[in-house]
């Protein structure tokens, strides 16, 4: 396995759960961040800070050039293909004149579209969200690095909860802060994953995943939107209220849209090549701990 390994979004909320699972077991983690605080927060997790930003390539380049791998988790939402386009360009420089030999590119199962109700998997066509609808072009800009003598693989984690952030996190601010939890649609599925179960996942992937493959990652539960906003507020000891698609498409545009598609995947693959075993396998069943969890890591914060 590879010992050096930069990350991109290291102090996000999916980068620092992978930053972290990999320190924890014993890479050498370059982690970029923009922020001296940030910085301090990642020397805590036994993770090397690199101050830098994305937009200025010449502040981490040396330092990604100098590692075995690298693991883009960055994601900016006001400009998010500008600044994808520029990560991979620092990578491609890495592979070029550099060390790096194994590239995992964050992608995300917004890329399939809805499935229409069908459970699919890393063969089934794509037809992307709007919001996303750049990012296959990105996974196949990435996966040409092969060229380059280096092993890519494209990662595509489903709606990632756990801890304090995530889509699932909103709710419980929600309920903290109104009383109630609204919720897009309801009948529409949502292919659900732990933030902690993906980090498991990179780990696996640097030291399993042949170059070329793409992975699906969900925990393979099969609930409606309805029924996660539901066990989330009993959880949090409040009501849930369905939000019209409309108001929906009118307030939140391409975003909404994603979120009510229907998606339902499985990662047979993952389990199968990675050896990958979900630890959580179902933010219904675990809602009141995982309300738990939150409440814990906003006291924290604060």
């Amino acid at each position: 396995m590879a010992t050096r390994v930069f990350i991109t979004g290291t102090t996000g909320y999916l980068g620092g759960a992978i930053s972290a699972r990999l320190a924890q077991s014993g890479c050498d983690v370059r982690g970029l961040t923009r922020s001296e605080e940030r910085a301090r927060r990642l020397a805590l997790w036994g993770v090397q800070p690199v101050l830098g930003d994305l937009d200025s390539p010449e502040s981490f380049l040396a330092e990604l050039k100098n590692s075995d791998a690298v693991i883009h988790a960055a994601f900016d939402g006001t400009a998010p293909a500008e600044r994808d386009e520029r990560a991979l360009e620092a990578v491609r420089a890495g592979c070029q004149d550099g060390r790096v030999r194994r590239f995992l590119y964050t992608s995300g199962v917004w890329v399939h579209g809805d499935t229409g109700g069908q459970v699919a998997d890393e063969s089934s066509p794509l037809a992307p969200a709007e919001v996303v609808s750049w990012r296959p072009a990105h996974e196949e800009e990435a996966l040409e690095l092969a060229a380059h003598d280096v092993q890519v693989v494209i990662l595509r984690p489903g709606m990632v909860y756990g801890g304090t952030g995530g889509a699932l996190g909103e709710w419980f601010e929600e309920a903290r802060d109104k009383g109630s939890i609204s919720y897009p649609g309801g009948e529409q599925h949502w292919s659900m994953v732990h933030r902690d179960d993906v980090a498991d996942a990179y780990l696996l992937g640097l030291e399993h995943a042949r170059g070329g493959e793409r992975y699906l990652l969900v925990d393979g539960s099969r609930f409606t939107v309805r029924e996660l906003a539901e066990a989330a507020a009993q959880a949090a000891g409040v009501t849930a209220r369905a939000i019209a698609r409309a108001e929906v498409l009118d307030t939140l545009g391409p975003h909404g849209a994603a979120r009510l598609m229907d998606q339902q995947f499985h990662s047979a693959k993952a389990r199968r090549e990675l050896g990958w075993v979900p630890a959580h396998t179902s933010f219904v069943t675990e809602a009141a701990a995982l309300h738990r969890e939150w409440n814990a890591g906003r006291t924290a914060v604060a």
